[in-house]
């Protein structure tokens, strides 16, 4: 009778695929969260774009006159803009009730919802909004990356001292 040889398991190759793979599962996983984060980012800034633009041409709608508000309006003289030298529009955040604050639209560049969400609460800070136009050296090295803040404005210049 033959004596079946025994081959050492150092050698032998079944299952080694499934160790091979769980590495590259985890870079498709985060490669497939960031790619719908940023997706989203960017969706929300054209959605942000298309109406803000809207907005603008809703207010403008051919007049030979911007300085006031509404034409129609008979309280619209109080909302003139000829001090400002400008008329702005724009869209905000979708988290603020209050009008007061005007904040950016925030996105998270990770679409998969981790625990420790700290940057949901300090980028959505009215105080953090306000330190990112301080900047003392030309960089801004204090506010971080994610959320990423999506503000989008149109505009135009009622005179020639607009832009100076």
């Amino acid at each position: 009778m033959l004596k079946k040889q025994r081959k050492s398991s150092i050698r032998n190759q079944k299952g080694m695929a499934v160790f091979e793979m769980i590495p590259l599962l985890m870079i498709i996983v985060l490669f497939v969260n960031f790619s719908l984060g940023f997706f989203g980012a960017i969706h929300t800034g054209i959605l942000n774009s298309i109406s803000a633009r809207n907005y603008t041409f809703e207010t403008f709608r051919n007049r030979a006159n911007l300085t006031y508000f509404k034409n129609t309006d008979p309280n619209a003289v109080s909302k003139e803009f000829s001090k400002a030298g400008l008329r702005l529009h724009g869209s905000t955040t979708e988290n603020e009730n209050n009008s007061q604050n005007w904040l950016a639209t925030t996105r998270m560049i990770d679409f998969i919802n981790s625990d420790n969400r700290a940057a949901e609460i300090t980028g959505t800070d009215s105080s953090t909004h306000n330190k990112t136009r301080e900047v003392p050296d030309g960089r801004n090295t204090t506010v971080g990356v994610n959320p990423i803040w999506i503000k989008t404005t149109y505009g135009i210049c009622l005179n020639a001292s607009c832009g100076s």
